[in-house]
């Protein structure tokens, strides 16, 4: 039963109170429909009104969960992967850097502090059961060791999948031998060496009596790994026998059975007491926490079956259910020695196990008790939920999404309540989850993301959830009312940027046509798989070729060869009438999955520019529109590539693009998508689209890598916007089979294409963001030099300066690309935007910092600044 359930259930039960709780409720409920419909202003004007009066401290759950966190959150570190806990809960670990350069770093995270404890330069760093002491694996350098392996990454370079996984193999084997293990003490850093001579060190773990156990490669033995044991620092002992590959040991909680996973979904099982070992059909292993019971899943004829064994003599493994589609087998670490996600989960005392399964297209979670009995289909969703996980008996964590955009969410079994655990607290960015790791006590949470909603840079944010504290009134007011000002910000700013040409993109949106949009579908869809090795690829390109034709284009085929096949981007052109010159690129990809005739994936986003395409062709713009339909994105980013190869032999002036790739799945009835830019001017004015022009409601992420839209920024530069899947890539269709039509919002493509459509207008209208933008001191003055605006209707340019944390504090205007600026500080922002005839500014800010005075002498740099 979720919050609201149970308020609803306690009006009945004390109807005394009846009065009181409406008057709360229906405001509370108001202000969460408009926020639903994506009316964000209203509802956070709603919340505020609520927080701030007498009923607030009774909504403050609910206005939390609905605007962002329950929990108290805060930042560990900046940047950082692989996070894991030690077995006492006091120290976490988590790594930075790459290759060479990786560091682990031990933080103490007592009282919610990351004070730093450790830095060591090693991956695969492990927790003794105290806490206090570490092990981690260090590679001997040698001048053979590099040549070898340099030789070998040569060969991996050149050669076959097949054959750079096996040279991949044999880098990973040399290294080995060359692996010595380091233990130290936690936080003098005294430090011992052990160096195995009969094998090679590939993973490491702690027992709880403080036993060493690792996954060695025997000496000449390419083909086999085995399990070793050392006590304190004496010499390491075998524990395995046997060819083959063994790898991924635990050791229950107390400490009586040594657990592993061989090659062929065999799990072994030794009594580290008697020596005993047996052997078990399936995968993955899980163990409950109390170490009384072992889970996994197994397969019998066409059915799969969760098992359950007790970890005691004489005990045989029992089969409590059965089930007659998919169960998932799958397990997930961020590094050897981190916590893995696992498909299968057992709760503390080994009475419940959580497990994945597909009675359709989408992952969802299980329950069912260990002795057979009380099974529940726990989840729902039309999207994935994945990797169960028991924080204690009766609470389970979960994740939601696809691979790129999951997020945790925290289910109450005995009332049913599920809570979306984290969150950026803020209305329009998406913040990517990467990486969780529960406490020992299952009290608190490490989360690897980008709060940011920053998916480009390396970086990603580590973060302490703790469940035992939740937010404050406080701290909710403070977040409603933050959100509130942003988002009367953006709507301020983008109905001014729109002003002008208003009425001409809401002419020309009304124009945008579900029907056709859905008759461009269901053509596309026919043709099946559009993938440049399949038939439907040359289909697709003659009927985008015909429709163009009809719309009153002349389009160009620019054909090459796509790895043996020969496939055609198709550009439709509609010339600029002012500024010719200049060329917008608004794009989707159509070609699809070998394995599926992509309904979503991306006929939804050919769909959507065929309409933009149809509805502008009547109505040129100042600049160009190229409507660039890609081939090849599923084989490489093809067709993007030649088509920006082109342009730059070109010599195409390509001053903004936007490209939009799956835009038709609905989780669920909002009409909801993703700005996915690298631009922060694209990414604005099409929130303004979709808020002045479409009933479209619009996040955003910083997300082109691995797109289309790769192949502008690399070419041009920062110019790239577009529409994407909300979530990203949430859909469960993702590059499937059933990526079929029914599953698509046809009304959500329409929005999509009117987006596009205002978006365009405005950027064709607008003059592009000014470039050569150089800031440089002449004594105590800074002067500002551009390049002109290439369009010729500009008639001046407007200059903002001030600090970071307010750079558009004085604004002042310049006929020529020139200006000389008095008394700025050092890391003063200056922003400039052209303007033209019509009062229409640069779409986009050009900017640059004041840097520091260097290389003078210190007092006369004192008296320049």
């Amino acid at each position: 039963m979720t919050t609201r359930c149970l308020t609803a259930a306690l009006l009945v039960l004390v109807p005394t109170h009846a009065g009181a709780q409406d008057a709360r409720r229906a405001p509370f409920d108001s202000a969460s429909h408009a926020w639903d419909e994506g009316r964000y202003i209203e509802a956070l004007e709603g919340l505020e009104r609520l927080l701030s009066g007498p009923v607030g401290d009774g909504l403050v759950e609910e206005i939390a969960q609905l605007t962002g966190e329950l929990y108290e959150v805060t930042e560990v570190a900046p940047d950082g992967r692989a996070v894991r806990w030690s077995p006492d809960g006091r120290y976490a670990a988590y790594e930075t850097g790459t290759g060479p350069g990786v560091t682990t770093h031990v933080v103490a995270l007592e009282g919610g502090e990351g004070g730093p404890v450790a830095h060591i330069p090693a991956s695969g760093l492990v927790f003794a059961p105290s806490g206090n002491r570490v092990a981690y694996l260090a590679i001997q350098e040698s001048v053979a060791l590099r040549a070898a392996l340099t030789d070998l990454a040569r060969q991996a370079a050149t050669g076959d999948r097949a054959s750079r996984a096996r040279v991949r193999e044999e880098m990973a084997r040399l290294s080995a031998e060359h692996t010595h293990i380091l233990i130290r003490e936690l936080p003098s850093s005294a430090e011992r060496r052990i160096a195995p001579t009969d094998a090679g060190v590939l993973g490491l773990t702690y027992g709880p009596d403080g036993t060493l156990y690792f996954v060695g490669n025997p000496r000449g033995d390419p083909e086999r790994t085995d399990i070793y044991a050392i006590s304190g620092y004496g010499r390491p002992q075998r524990l395995t026998d046997g060819p083959g590959q063994k790898g991924n040991p635990r050791v229950t909680p107390g400490g009586t059975h040594l657990v592993y996973e061989l090659e062929d979904e065999t799990l072994g099982v030794r009594d580290l007491g008697s020596g005993e070992i047996r052997f078990l059909q399936g995968s993955p292993p899980v163990i409950s926490a109390d170490g009384s019971a072992l889970a996994y899943v197994g397969v019998d004829g066409d059915q799969n079956t969760v098992n359950v064994v007790r970890l005691e003599p004489g005990s045989e493994p029992a089969e409590v259910t059965r089930i007659p589609y998919p169960v998932a087998r799958m397990t997930s670490r961020a590094c050897s020695a981190c916590p893995e996600l696992s498909s299968l989960a057992l709760s503390p005392d080994g009475s419940r196990v959580a497990f994945q399964a597909m009675p359709r297209e989408d992952w969802e979670v299980f329950i069912v008790g260990s002795d057979g009995g009380d099974e529940i289909h726990l989840t729902r969703e039309i999207q994935h939920d994945l990797f169960p996980r028991f924080l204690e008996d009766g609470r389970l964590l979960a994740l939601k999404g696809e691979g790129r955009h999951r997020r945790s969410h925290l289910y109450e079994l005995e009332t049913g309540e599920v809570t979306w655990l984290f969150h950026n607290n803020t209305v329009r960015t998406v913040a990517p989850e990467y990486e969780w790791a529960p406490s020992p006590d299952g009290t608190k949470l490490l989360i690897v993301a980008e709060r940011d909603g920053d998916t480009v840079s390396p970086e990603r944010g580590v973060y302490l959830l703790d469940l035992a504290r939740k937010v404050t009134r406080a701290d909710v007011l403070h977040r409603v009312r933050s959100n509130l000002a942003t988002e009367r910000s953006l709507q301020e700013r983008t109905r001014e940027m729109y002003r002008v040409i208003a009425d001409d993109a809401r002419a020309a949106v009304a124009d945008v046509s579900t029907s056709q949009v859905f008759e461009y579908e269901r053509d596309l869809f026919r043709f099946g798989s559009k993938h440049i090795t399949q038939p439907g690829n040359a289909l697709a390109i003659d009927y985008l070729v015909d429709k163009l034709r009809s719309f009153g284009y002349e389009p160009e085929l620019q054909w090459f060869d796509a790895r043996g096949v020969r496939s055609a981007n198709v550009i439709a052109t509609l010339p600029g009438t002012a500024n010719p010159e200049l060329v917008y690129a608004v794009s989707s990809h159509f070609d699809s999955s070998a394995r599926g005739p992509g309904a979503d994936d991306n006929t939804s986003g050919t769909a959507a520019l065929l309409e933009a395409a149809r509805v502008l062709a009547q109505r040129p713009l100042p600049a160009t529109i190229e409507f660039a339909f890609f081939t090849g994105e599923e084989a490489g980013l093809l067709g993007s590539r030649e088509y920006v190869r082109r342009s730059v032999e070109a010599g195409d002036k390509l001053v903004g693009a936007l490209n939009n790739d799956m835009v038709g799945w609905a989780e669920n009835h909002r009409l909801d998508n993703t700005i996915r830019y690298s631009n922060a001017g694209i990414r604005d004015l099409q929130h303004g689209a979709a808020i002045l022009f479409s009933d479209l409601i619009t996040y955003d992420a910083k997300y082109y890598k691995s797109t289309d839209a790769a192949a502008y920024y690399d070419a041009y530069g920062d110019i790239v916007g577009g529409i994407g899947s909300y979530p990203i890539l949430a859909s469960p269709h993702y590059h499937q089979v059933h990526d079929v039509l029914e599953t698509i919002n046809h009304q959500l493509v329409a929005e999509v294409s009117k987006v596009t459509v205002a978006s365009v207008m405005l950027m064709a209208s607008s003059p592009a963001r000014i470039t050569g933008l150089v800031v440089g001191r002449r004594g105590r003055s800074v002067e500002v030099t551009w390049t002109p605006a290439p369009e010729h209707d500009v008639t001046h340019y407007v200059v903002a300066y001030g600090p970071p944390d307010d750079p558009w504090r004085t604004s002042i205007t310049a006929a020529e690309p020139l200006v000389t600026l008095e008394d700025l500080e050092a890391g003063s922002v200056i922003a400039v935007k052209a303007v033209n005839q019509k009062g229409m500014k640069s779409w986009d800010w050009a900017r640059a910092e004041v840097a520091e005075v260097a290389n003078l002498d210190p007092g006369l740099a004192d008296a320049l600044r």
